[in-house]
């Protein structure tokens, strides 16, 4: 059961993620979260002193969902050859589709401070380790991987991102690929 202030902390964190995908990232300041939440200033500057630690606590909450739902994905699928590989394509698609905006701010934020994004570095070098012991062959693995890598950063780059149809057949080819 979480504490009082894990569950402020928790609300802060839900209240800043959902503040962003419905305005923008360059709207996010302390005030902003502090009144989209409902609470005080000081409420918000206990849990979070500034904005990077705002930031950082962003950051890792949504890659603790991210983690949950490629776990999730795992769980459910009842074949084993190929399934961390899936469950890596669909939390993706569920990524892009739900968090783009908040992965651009984040993603803009880290390269002015790596620190940000070191606990997402972390888990996604797990999610690898599952991928490349997939019993898929390596090299197709690491292929589907760099296309999810690739789908990322046209899209919150805004490099020649793919229309929303395009996409979708690309990771239901992906998709195929894994099994």
């Amino acid at each position: 059961m979480l504490s009082k202030a894990e569950k402020k902390r928790q609300h802060i964190l839900k209240s800043g993620t959902a503040f962003v995908l419905e305005h923008d990232f360059h709207s996010l300041t302390l005030d902003a979260v502090a009144s989209y939440a409902g609470i005080s200033k000081g409420g918000l500057l206990y849990h979070f002193p500034n904005k990077d630690a705002l930031l950082k606590g962003l950051a890792d909450y949504i890659f603790e969902q991210y983690t949950q739902h490629f776990h999730d994905y795992a769980a459910k699928d009842p074949d084993e050859k190929g399934k961390w590989t899936r469950a890596l394509v669909k939390v993706s698609k569920w990524d892009l589709d739900q968090n783009a905006k908040l992965n651009v701010g984040i993603m803009a934020s880290s390269m002015l401070d790596p620190h940000i994004t070191e606990g997402m570095a972390k888990g996604y070098q797990h999610m690898q380790k599952q991928v490349e012991q997939d019993r898929l062959d390596p090299v197709d693995a690491s292929i589907i991987r760099l296309v999810i890598d690739g789908l990322y950063y046209s899209e919150l780059l805004n490099m020649a991102p793919i229309d929303k149809d395009l996409r979708e057949k690309v990771i239901e080819r992906l998709l195929r690929m894994t099994k």
